[in-house]
């Protein structure tokens, strides 16, 4: 029989797994071992666009438009160590859906999450592309969007590489990135992604729709009145995104409704309580946003998602290019697109490290949903793809049953693995 060659060094870890709790065992996960969250830090990238579009200027209520190629990217960064990760939305959301995620990964990991073009706190151009052709266009592509990402990555981390988190409708942006840019990329993370022919789907349909209804003072007036009821609507289709309908309320709505909706500490702006102040009929839907929303959910279909074909799919993904390790996560129920499609992932990449991985009552947000496991599943993936020591800090869990020995033996684990605080 054959003996196993140990060091003296590895003794040690005996020593960091042996020691007695310091507080009694089953005790809540103390995530304060860990190096503390990144302090989030806002900006925007500022980039000239192919085509122009029409941008509101001025302030909120008595904006005017003009044309304009130059656009801004909205992005909020956090942490300052590990590996770098970009984190990319859904629809109709922004970048506020990650950010309890993006908090938990900015202790292990430098992180930065964006708006994309036309959402959140990015620029919002109405017609682009349409400025000299009524006809639809093919700027709101997926496709289209990695151009700017791929220039904001290179300006903000110069030749760096970085782990591509994206969920929902981000999801077909990191497709069409990740096969035209694999060289760029430590890996690939995708979360309830829209691909293939499982998109669109009903509830953005019917707002794409509303981008038939000519661009024309009339046709703002029958835009409206179709839309009147949007704020309502878009309410419902978030709570029908997530497992648990309550993680959602009146308040922390305001973060994902505000491109669209007014809500009442904008329309109290004067604090006179008489002049300015919030009732249903004054806070206002935002419609040069929504016109936004509905030109691009308009132009999209399954073609752009399936795999490329020359003559028959030319502006499909080229699945096969994305050689990067690459998770894939889904709701357990997420209603919305079935968790099964996951399985499809496997075949056409040009990859065998694919990970599948089911989010636990999760509905289509299971960032929402479930934070803690979809943070875990992450951390644990970049683990694996790119070693412990890439990460900043020891990771050992954030959920379960912890022994209550954690702050003592993540002490000498650092050590053991050469990691500074």
């Amino acid at each position: 029989m054959n003996s196993v060659s140990v060091s003296p060094e590895d003794y040690s870890f005996y020593s960091a797994l042996s020691h007695p709790p310091s507080r009694v065992a089953g005790n809540t996960p103390d995530l304060s071992i860990y190096r503390p969250k990144g302090v989030p830090k806002y900006g925007a990238f500022h980039f000239k666009a192919p085509v122009e579009g029409l941008l509101q200027i001025g302030g909120a209520h008595n904006a005017e438009t003009d044309w304009s190629d130059d656009f801004e990217i909205a992005w909020t960064k956090m942490g300052s160590k590990g590996p770098l990760v970009l984190f990319l939305h859904g629809v109709p959301t922004n970048r506020f859906q990650w950010e309890e995620v993006q908090g938990q990964v900015s202790r292990f990991c430098e992180t930065i999450s964006i708006d994309m073009l036309g959402m959140g706190e990015s620029s919002k151009p109405r017609l682009y592309g349409r400025k000299d052709n009524s006809s639809p266009n093919a700027m709101w592509h997926w496709i289209n969007d990695v151009d700017y990402i791929e220039r904001l990555m290179q300006q903000e981390y110069p030749g760096r590489q970085f782990i591509f988190i994206a969920d929902d409708w981000g999801s077909g942006i990191a497709s069409h990135y990740a096969a035209i840019h694999n060289n760029r990329l430590n890996a690939l993370v995708q979360m309830d992604p829209i691909a293939f022919d499982g998109y669109p789907v009903n509830e953005i349909q019917a707002i794409g729709r509303a981008s038939e209804i000519p661009n024309t003072p009339e046709g703002d007036a029958q835009f409206a009145m179709l839309l009147a009821a949007f704020d309502q609507t878009l309410v419902q289709i978030l709570k029908s995104m997530v497992y648990d309908s309550s993680k959602y309320n009146q308040y922390n709505l305001r973060s994902l409704t505000f491109p669209y909706v007014d809500v009442d500490y904008e329309r109290n702006g004067k604090n006179d309580g008489v002049t300015d102040v919030a009732r249903s009929t004054t806070m206002r839907l935002k419609l040069h946003n929504l016109r936004v929303l509905s030109d691009r959910a308009a132009i999209l279909s399954p073609s752009l998602l399936l795999p490329h074909h020359p003559q028959c799919n030319p502006h499909g993904v080229q699945y096969q290019n994305i050689t990067v390790p690459t998770l894939i996560m889904w709701g357990e129920f997420d209603n919305m697109m079935p968790a099964a499609q996951t399985q499809r992932f496997v075949h056409v990449l040009g990859t065998d490290d694919v990970q599948i991985t089911y989010i636990p009552r999760a509905g289509h947000f299971p960032a929402t949903d479930n934070p803690g496991c979809v943070t875990d599943t992450i951390l644990n993936f970049i683990r694996r793809v790119m070693g412990r020591s890439a990460l900043a800090d020891i990771y050992i869990g954030n959920q379960g049953i912890w022994k209550g020995d954690e702050r003592q033996m993540i002490q000498e684990l650092r050590v053991l693995h050469g990691i500074a605080d």
